[in-house]
């Protein structure tokens, strides 16, 4: 009678069981399958937010291209108005030459034959000073019109170009979904949504004009050093002989001299001169130079002046046959003729003929903000993937909200499985300084590399806000 009675319980218990163990698979498999969406997702997101800072790395990158190019045209500039004036030069020593003032001859009997070639020899090239006039324009274009622009768009493109890199990492991550949605956009475009939690773009270059300490002109002031070319041209010579029993230890001097110049205003200058100084003594003054300007030529900015120790005059006289040079210097002047070692009156001739070329100067140019100086380029992202295309087995074989019979806790509030992660853009030398030192980040050097960053505390919880 008893054992009747327990006839058919084990059965009920196999079915209670079998029911739980059914419901623990299905409640296993929804959350695989959502662990499984948040894997990829955060694997994309991940991907994602690298090409972003790939982005931002290959736009500082350019800029810095760009600076550098703008210094390359800097030296071709001062390469030009040194070219200018050089032509002007040799212009003015050919007529100088033809005058026999001083003939060639002499500068050969007192300095040298090779002295004496070189003034016979001197002739400018035809139409230099226009052709290099031109090319100077031609740099002064670029480097206003089309680097300038071209650092203006890196600079305005940048959010776009981000923003369009990571949709289409996303949607090659995703092709059957299409077009990623981007910051908040409908959701009938796409299950995947891209959002914007943080983004230090915003104030993190400056633009800045070019007559500052730093930046533009003292890098372009240190390519120029490089080139000797640039560099002063000044040489001195010598008669071997004594000319004046009053000043036995002076000498008749050949003085070269030269120099190419970036002034205040931005805008370049050269002056090249050669003078012969003829000793000279008599009762009033004694021993003193007359000097004789045997080539000059100088090229300017329009409204440039001449460096400080430049000496001239405005007005020189075109002969001194009415007034001799000593007194005409003594009251029109305060140039040292005892021991100097300048050409003032040809300095005085170069500036009265000067070549003024047009140009706008050095131009602006984009560096990183003083106050963002140690900090890397960084933003934060948030993905978020629509529950509805998790496949799973509750709601038609699919997610779509965070409740039902099979509820469980894998995705947020919002019915979407959602990801966080950030990325940065820093600076890195690909080697270290030879004077161990580190350097900060700069738009000049084109070392800006890309990488994944941990979530600060305020991107967690702006991320978190959207679960």
């Amino acid at each position: 009678m008893f054992a009747d009675q327990q006839r058919g319980q084990a059965l009920v218990l196999g079915i209670v069981i079998a029911a739980v163990g059914a419901a623990s698979l299905v409640v296993l498999y929804n959350f695989g399958q959502t662990i499984e969406a948040r894997s990829r997702l955060t694997h994309a997101a991940d991907a994602a937010a690298y090409s972003g800072a790939l982005v931002q790395a290959r736009a500082l990158n350019a800029i810095a291209y760009v600076n550098r190019s703008q210094i390359a045209h800097q030296v071709a500039m001062a390469h030009m108005v040194t070219l200018g004036a050089s032509a002007h030069y040799l212009d003015a020593m050919q007529s100088q030459r033809q005058r026999g003032n001083p003939p060639a001859s002499l500068i050969a009997m007192l300095f040298g034959p090779d002295a004496g070639a070189a003034y016979q020899g001197a002739r400018g090239p035809s139409n230099a000073d226009g052709r290099l006039a031109s090319a100077f324009a031609q740099h002064d274009r670029v480097v206003h019109q089309v680097l300038e622009m071209a650092a203006r768009e890196i600079v305005g493109d940048l959010t776009a170009s981000r923003e369009r890199a990571m949709r289409e990492v996303l949607a090659a991550n995703y092709p059957a979904f299409g077009e990623i949605n981007a910051g908040g956009a409908s959701a009938a475009a796409s299950p995947i949504d891209l959002r914007l939690l943080t983004d230090g773009w915003p104030g993190y270059t400056e633009r800045h004009a070019a007559t500052r300490k730093a930046g533009l002109r003292p890098a372009t002031e240190d390519a120029v050093a490089r080139y000797g070319f640039l560099d002063r041209r000044n040489d001195t010579r010598r008669n071997p002989w004594a000319v004046s029993s009053r000043c036995p230890l002076h000498r008749h001097e050949l003085r070269r001299r030269g120099s190419t110049w970036l002034g205040p205003d931005g805008h370049w200058g050269a002056l090249d001169t050669q003078s012969y100084h003829a000793l000279r003594s008599n009762r009033w003054i004694g021993c003193y130079f007359r000097e004789y300007a045997m080539g000059w030529g100088t090229v300017q900015g329009e409204k440039s002046r001449a460096p400080d120790d430049v000496e001239f005059v405005e007005d020189p006289p075109a002969d001194f046959s009415q007034e001799d040079f000593w007194r005409w210097v003594e009251h029109a002047t305060s140039w040292n003729i005892f021991d100097g070692a300048t050409n003032p009156m040809a300095n005085s001739y170069a500036m009265a003929s000067a070549r003024r070329w047009p140009g706008r100067g050095l131009p602006a140019y984009r560096e990183v903000a003083s106050k963002r100086l140690a900090e890397p380029l960084r933003f934060a992202i948030a993905v978020s993937l629509d529950s509805s295309v998790v496949q799973t087995t509750d709601a038609d074989s699919a997610v779509t909200a965070p409740s039902g019979q099979f509820r469980y806790t894998a995705l947020g509030r919002t019915g979407a499985v959602t990801v966080s992660t950030a990325a940065e853009t820093h600076f890195a030398r690909p080697e270290r300084r030879a004077d161990g030192r580190s350097e900060l980040a700069t738009l000049f050097r084109p070392y800006w590399q890309a990488r994944l960053s941990a979530l600060t505390q305020l991107e967690a919880v702006q991320a978190g806000r959207l679960r």
